[in-house]
């Protein structure tokens, strides 16, 4: 993975001198249609098949969330849905409305976080 180096502020404390951190650098967009064709190459599916697939997978996944359900894609990780709320000093207090900063949170599956263990870092 790339990575540059950037003078900035320290994140825990503004007041701090300014510091030099490693910064990802990220390559080009690889967007569903030529994940969809090399996907393609790997199995009896065509590029429309996997982009059909995966645009399916996409609709149906809020739905699933949204009913408080985790999806789990299994060499993958887990999406499901958080938040931030409000607290009371009484749980008769505590509504709906107290809810805020809806998340979705990925948790990486042991394979992925295995497969990504001996990534090589390159500076820029």
């Amino acid at each position: 993975m790339l990575y540059s180096i950037k003078k900035r502020q320290n994140p825990l404390n503004r007041d701090a001198e300014q510091k030099y951190y490693a910064t990802a650098e990220y390559g080009e967009e690889i967007d569903v249609n030529v994940l969809a064709k090399e996907i393609s190459k790997s199995c009896t599916l065509t590029p429309a098949d996997v982009i059909a697939v995966i645009e399916s997978l996409l609709e149906k996944m809020p739905q699933y969330l949204k009913n408080s359900n985790r999806i789990r894609l299994d060499k993958f990780g887990i999406f499901k849905l958080s938040f931030s709320a409000e607290g009371h000093e009484e749980a008769e207090k505590v509504s709906a409305t107290d809810i805020k900063k809806l998340r979705v949170i990925f948790t990486p599956s042991a394979e992925l976080k295995r497969e990504l263990s001996d990534i090589n870092f390159s500076r820029k």
